[in-house]
């Protein structure tokens, strides 16, 4: 008996149909008062010399997390970029969302303070977010709505977590802690609600032993914290932005 021809689902041509799987990060820092985000100008199309999250073709030596961090380092930097436990965002996949092909991009975000990164001129960029919020800011792919949700997610993390103190150096006062969270809100904060809520917080802070650092004007130096382990803030504060999107 004649069998029927083998319809067109090899293995190699289902591997081919498969969508094209990226990992990208977004990492925030604090420079100067000014919340940044970590993003690649693109010299080629499409999208060309427009903005996205650093990004890499996912190998099958690395964990997922391993290739978003590998992404945001530039190639000749010695030591990848240190983020402490980066966090999936989720993964984007919108048929629509890369014109050349399918593609899956996976999402994960952390914070870090600035002296961890490292820039170039032909590599990863911090922009301020008042540029990359604004509306002539030009994103590639969905990128601009990625952004905006890693946003979302590190607004809730600050207000459930002692997350901010990753993006203070190691040693830092209450005052400059405060100020994160100012930034990042873009509100005032009563410092002596403030001041309360992270002191009566198990574990937010730990007062570092050697307190040697200069004096302020007047009074006591100001006395410094540092942060091992993020726990969870409950009740959470209640933030919210002065200005949104």
């Amino acid at each position: 008996m004649e069998l029927d021809p083998v319809p067109e689902t090899s293995e190699q041509q289902w591997n081919l149909d498969l969508p094209a799987v990226s990992c990208h990060s977004a990492i925030f820092t604090l420079v100067d008062n000014q919340l940044m985000l970590l993003l690649v100008e693109r010299n080629e199309g499409p999208f060309r010399f427009q903005w996205e999250l650093p990004g890499t073709a996912l190998t099958t030596a690395e964990d997922l997390s391993a290739t978003a961090m590998r992404a945001s380092t530039p190639p000749l930097a010695p030591l990848p970029l240190a983020v402490n436990n980066p966090r999936q965002l989720g993964a984007y996949g919108g048929p629509a969302r890369d014109p050349r092909h399918r593609s899956i991009a996976v999402i994960y975000w952390g914070v870090t303070h600035h002296t961890n990164i490292n820039t170039g001129p032909s590599g990863p960029q911090l922009v301020p977010m008042s540029e990359w919020t604004s509306d002539g800011f030009r994103f590639a792919f969905d990128h601009q709505q990625i952004a905006d949700d890693a946003l979302i997610a590190l607004k809730e993390s600050l207000n459930s977590t002692s997350l901010a103190t990753r993006l203070c150096a190691s040693a830092f006062t209450i005052s400059e802690l405060q100020r994160v969270y100012e930034v990042v809100f873009n509100t005032e904060i009563a410092a002596g609600n403030f001041h309360r809520k992270v002191q009566s917080t198990p574990g937010f802070t730990t007062a570092v032993g050697n307190q040697n650092q200069e004096p302020k004007r007047r009074g006591r130096p100001a006395q410094r914290f540092e942060a091992t382990n993020i726990v969870d803030v409950s009740p959470p504060f209640h933030f919210e932005s002065s200005q949104e999107r």
